[in-house]
């Protein structure tokens, strides 16, 4: 029976790397893998990272920057549950959740 697995991370880089892992290592078909914002606003993270990083060092405020995390949700099948967990936690997420289908 498939797995749902739910992360919860500070960065949007964070959250993508976890996507690319699950679909590129891993083999995931991507439409069994949802990223999005947690709350109703888009968001950047609550941590910045990546290019935004040079806009804030330059005194820019990025748009959408601390607006909320980036959920990264995963219908796995039993044999990448381990797999794919480890994946979520090479990519520094925040808070992790995992449920049957």
């Amino acid at each position: 029976m498939p797995q749902i697995i739910t992360g919860y991370f500070n960065t949007r880089r964070d959250a993508e790397m976890t996507v690319e892992h699950l679909v590129q290592d891993h083999g995931l078909d991507r439409k069994r893998v949802q990223a999005m914002a947690e709350g109703g606003e888009n968001s950047s993270g609550t941590v910045v990272s990546g290019a935004d990083a040079a806009d804030v060092a330059a005194g820019d405020a990025p748009e959408g920057i601390r607006g909320g995390r980036i959920v990264v949700r995963a219908e796995v099948d039993d044999d990448l549950v381990e797999a794919a967990l480890g994946s979520f936690r090479e990519c520094n997420v925040a808070e992790l959740k995992q449920s049957s289908n």
